[in-house]
């Protein structure tokens, strides 16, 4: 049986398919959430208010689900 490789998975070929599947799934569920003006704001608010508590640099992310 010959040996072929995925680019992406370096999985054998006849697991390709299921594999790119499986990044296309992960690819759109890791979309970042549209938030309007507002809700940035927000984001950014709690973002320094923890940053003043943990005396760190926090960065949030939103993600649509």
């Amino acid at each position: 049986m010959q040996h072929i490789q995925s680019k992406v998975t370096q999985l054998p070929a006849n697991c390709r398919s299921a594999a790119d599947h499986m990044t296309q799934v992960l690819a759109a569920e890791d979309q970042y959430a549209d938030l309007d003006e507002h809700c940035r704001q927000k984001v950014v608010e709690l973002e320094d208010t923890l940053s003043r508590e943990l005396k760190k640099r926090v960065a949030l992310v939103a993600y649509r689900i």
